[in-house]
């Protein structure tokens, strides 16, 4: 039985317990090899079966590698007589949900933003909590935060006993409530949830579990100044911003949140923290003012994410260059790192808004960035030039692509993309996998793969390198090997499970990485360009480093006679070091012994790969991708050229339901006047009144349905528009009163028809207010909206052409595009 005085694997002496839980109860304990205090969570016996134990134990072992002040640093995760266990740092306070009455509100901001922090560091690496709760805050004699428990809400999710609840559901967020995917942005939820309970003293929404969980899905919290406490409107508003039912609708990123919640602090504390010469963190910048919090900085319409990330971001990015020259690097970013200005203004906007990945993402993402670094080291100098410049054009190309359709003015941004392009800034280093990720996301669906073709059409226009060394005999911006999907990772990366013994070997490697800086320089030196003169290589992902590393020693291992008998003569005649035997012995003394030992049967492993397609590398002619075409698998070796060859820019979605005419069909008020006009003289016919006989009451034709105008509604109020033609219904429109022509050119309906007979209508209803219909004819469903990012979401999901002029179609300065020609 597992309990004070018993050891776990020979190695770990629990003392005594320091608390239990849903998961399992958490013990004080000593390293017996390493000699130092552990704390020790011995979790419950779950029945969740290998898949999600697997899960579980990769999630663990990424989190291990999050390295930051306000993380409880996890050092080991393993299993005892079948009973799993996760070796922490010990951390000598309380948790929150034990402290926090005792604290003033100020005090109780201050924790919260340093969670927050937290939060969008781990946001940052790809990792997101999924169980944030005042359980999971630990605080330390000094009362500074310590988020724990990366990961292990993955039990909440798997549990097959009927009708039980696992987690938090005073905690959850609405989507985690309806069992839906999450991303990061669920644990903002849960933060709000939190700010609000330590603001008014109490959680919004109390009963059972089912109870609670359904009013987080479904109702608003409770007004917070009801309860008499001393909360700003400015904090009311974040609490409600963190507490928005739809994740776009929440703030943009922990930092975004970190900032706010310090302002108030601030606020609360009348300046007292500064008066008694405690440094304010991560202020911001003299010339920024007070933080405002963008209550839309999740995401914009068209699902673009806001570049102002908060003073936050930027203050906590301004860390001078020369703080990476110290021998340890601790939790920094390649945005603050990165030596220009320009990627790390780039980088930041990117990375505003993080993204999770899970462990076979970052393992693709991560063997094509390297694939990048590395991917000409072996061709001979001269030769090698080509194929170091186009990988580092590639580069180059995601990283503008992506900051333009990142960035909140993707016009304003083109410019600055173009710039990278034209100065050739190195920005290899700089990239991790959320750039790739970020990158593949806008060839999701047809609406957004068309916005990455206008937007490369504008970053070509837009800069003279592109123009004149980036683009095919078609003259398209193409320089190859641009992957398109995940698919198009996998035919470049070897065939392997991302399992325990690969992440282990990343965190090895993260570790010596972080620690040796002449590791860093060692490996980037081999790889190849000037990627080494970039500090921002200090904060490259493991999953980058590992296959870096892994391709090096795989070229060394492979370098044929003719290049042995060359580093012959360059080591004993010339007296030139040798970059592989330097790499190899700086890998073995910064690297335990069976580190280097699994990083050489992985490169094994590897060549078995390669050496299919390449049995004589020495004697075989190279095209610009022919190293990509080795790191192909079997028959995918002849599908590798499409990824290098093919113009992304001028794929046609063929599965796209295209619009008739990407122009209107508008109506104007004078217009819909005058056909008011011949349905009311038609009704009076109709009813015996007086007036001449009618020449009837006209319908408009719109596509292959029709428009009139109804007579008499809400008397003198409004205006009644139809549309007719539908099986047994018709859409009905309330606009300003037609009885007159008031302003005769003003535009009061817009219409656009479909290949498959659907029909999108905007319109000025009778307050002037813009609304937006979509009848989806396949499936005979119409359904309005108010508000465009919500008819943006709807046409991408049912895989529709979005009209560019969608919300200008009825403003007075709308231009039409020509049509299709």
């Amino acid at each position: 039985m597992i309990g004070p005085g018993s050891t776990l694997n020979d190695r770990f002496l629990l003392q005594k317990e320091l608390g239990r839980g849903g998961m399992g109860a958490v013990y004080a304990a000593v390293d017996q090899v390493l000699q130092r205090s552990v704390a020790i969570k011995v979790l419950k016996d779950q029945q969740a079966g290998d898949e999600v134990s697997k899960r579980l134990r990769l999630e663990a072992q990424i989190a291990a590698r999050l390295l930051h002040d306000n993380v409880v640093r996890i050092y080991d995760f393993g299993q005892a007589g079948g009973t799993s266990y996760l070796v922490m740092e010990q951390v000598d306070g309380v948790s929150y949900v034990r402290r926090w009455r005792d604290l003033p509100l100020a005090g109780r901001l201050k924790i919260l933003a340093g969670v927050a922090e937290a939060l969008d560091y781990a946001h940052r690496q790809g990792v997101i909590h999924r169980d944030v709760k005042p359980g999971n805050v630990l605080l330390t004699a000094a009362d500074v935060p310590k988020l724990s428990d990366f990961g292990l809400s993955l039990l909440a999710e798997h549990d097959d006993a009927a009708g039980v609840v696992r987690g938090t559901p005073h905690y959850m967020s609405p989507e985690q409530a309806k069992g839906q995917r999450l991303n990061y942005k669920t644990d903002l939820y849960s933060l709000g949830v939190m700010v609000y309970e330590s603001a008014a003293g109490a959680v919004p929404f109390t009963g059972t579990a089912m109870t609670v969980m359904a009013q987080h899905a479904n109702t608003p919290p409770p007004p917070i100044l009801a309860r008499d406490q001393p909360v700003s409107p400015d904090l009311e508003k974040l609490i409600l911003a963190l507490l928005a039912k739809r994740p776009e609708d929440r703030p943009a990123s922990g930092a975004v949140v970190a900032e706010a919640l310090r302002v108030e602090a601030r606020k609360l504390q009348g300046g007292a923290d500064v008066a008694a010469g405690e440094p304010a963190p991560d202020a911001a910048p003299e010339d920024a003012g007070e933080p405002v919090l963008d209550l839309g900085a999740g995401r914009a319409a068209r699902g673009r994410a806001v570049a102002g990330a908060a003073p936050a971001a930027r203050a906590r990015r301004s860390e001078p260059a020369h703080a990476v020259a110290a021998p340890h690097v601790a939790a920094a970013e390649a945005a603050d790192l990165a030596a220009s200005p320009l990627v790390r203004k780039l980088l930041r906007t990117i990375l505003a808004e993080p993204v999770s990945l899970n462990p076979e993402e970052r393992y693709l993402n991560g063997y094509y960035l390297a694939h990048l670094l590395v991917g000409s080291r072996r061709r001979p100098f001269f030769a090698r030039r080509k194929l170091e410049r186009l990988n580092a054009d590639r580069a180059r190309l995601i990283l503008a692509l992506t900051y333009v359709l990142t960035a909140h003015d993707s016009e304003a941004a083109v410019p600055e993309a173009a710039q990278l392009l034209d100065e050739r800034i190195e920005v290899r280093p700089a990239l991790n996998p959320v750039v790739v990720a970020k990158f593949l996301s806008w060839r999701d669906n047809p609406n957004r793969r068309r916005m990455l073709r206008q937007a490369r059409k504008a970053l070509q226009d837009a800069s003279a390198y592109a123009r004149e060394h980036m683009t095919d005999a078609k003259g398209v911006l193409n320089v190859g090997l641009i992957p398109r999907s995940t698919e198009d990772l996998r035919k470049l990366a070897p065939e392997r499970e991302v399992g325990d013994e690969l992440v282990e070997r990343w965190n090895r490697l993260a570790d010596a990485w972080r620690e040796h800086a002449d590791l860093r320089e060692t490996v980037l030196r081999y790889a190849g360009g000037a990627a080494y003169r970039d500090p921002s290589g200090a904060a490259m992902w493991a999953e980058v480093v590992y296959p870096l590393v892994e391709m090096s020693r795989w070229q060394r291992a492979r370098r044929g006679k003719l290049r042995d008998a060359w580093h012959f003569v360059a080591n004993r005649v010339l007296r030139l070091p040798d970059p592989g035997e330097k790499l190899h012995r700086t890998l073995t003394r910064h690297l335990a012994p069976r580190v280097v030992e699994q990083l050489d049967r992985s490169a094994v492993q590897l060549d078995r790969v390669l050496a299919r397609s390449d049995p004589d590398d020495e004697a075989q002619p190279e095209d610009q991708d022919s190293r990509a075409a080795r790191l192909a698998q079997g028959s995918e070796a002849a599908r590798i050229g499409a990824i290098a060859a093919e113009a992304d820019a001028e794929v046609v979605d063929s599965d796209q339901v295209a619009l008739v005419d990407v122009d209107p069909i508008r109506f104007l008020q004078g217009e819909l006047h005058e056909l008011w006009k011949e349905a009311a003289a038609g009704m009076r016919q109709a009813t015996g009144g007086p007036g001449p006989r009618p020449a009837g009451h006209r319908h408009t034709p719109l596509g292959p349905y029709r428009l009139a105008v109804v007579p008499s509604v809400r008397g003198a109020a409004a205006g009644q528009v139809v549309v007719q033609g539908m099986p047994s219904k018709q859409i009905e429109m309330l606009t300003p009163s037609l009885r007159t022509a008031g302003s005769r050119g003003r535009a009061i309906i817009a219409a656009w028809t479909y290949d498959d007979h659907s029909l999108l209508l905007t319109y000025s209803d009778f307050k002037s207010v813009q609304r937006y219909i979509l009848w989806d004819a396949p499936h005979g469903r119409q359904t309005a909206y108010s508000d465009p990012a919500d008819i943006y979401r709807e046409l991408e999901a049912l895989g529709m052409e979005v009209p560019e002029a969608m919300e200008t179609a009825l403003s007075r300065g709308f231009r039409p595009q020509g049509g299709r020609g």
